[in-house]
């Protein structure tokens, strides 16, 4: 049987609340029963690329100017000229994803 895929609903106000209490309740998003992104599956992935000996490139955030964004950082941008993409081995030796915990506050976008 095919694996039923889990569209997300964005809801506001208190259908957000009943919506976020019902997702709780089934216990999405849970590290063992995570939510996959545009159907992506970790495992498969991973398993994928472990087979092949290839380093994971997601087809659907690429690494091209198209993924910063549009406008003031589309691929045409002053903003975005001379972008290089690199994997973390290439920006340090020992790279860590979380080191010691992490907070709300840690991870805030565009910045490293």
């Amino acid at each position: 049987m095919a694996e039923e895929i889990i569209t997300p609903v964005y809801c506001t106000g208190v259908s957000a609340q009943v919506q976020k209490q019902r997702a709780k309740d089934l216990g999405l998003g849970q590290h063992e029963n995570a939510m996959k992104y545009l159907g992506q599956d970790f495992e498969k992935l991973r398993n994928a690329c472990l087979q092949s000996g290839a380093l994971f490139r997601d087809d659907i955030f690429p690494p091209a100017a198209a993924s910063l964004g549009f406008k003031e950082l589309g691929p045409n941008s002053s903003k975005t000229y001379g972008i290089k993409w690199k994997r973390p081995t290439e920006m340090c030796s020992n790279p860590q994803f979380i080191v010691d915990g992490a907070t709300r506050t840690d991870i805030c976008q565009g910045a490293l």
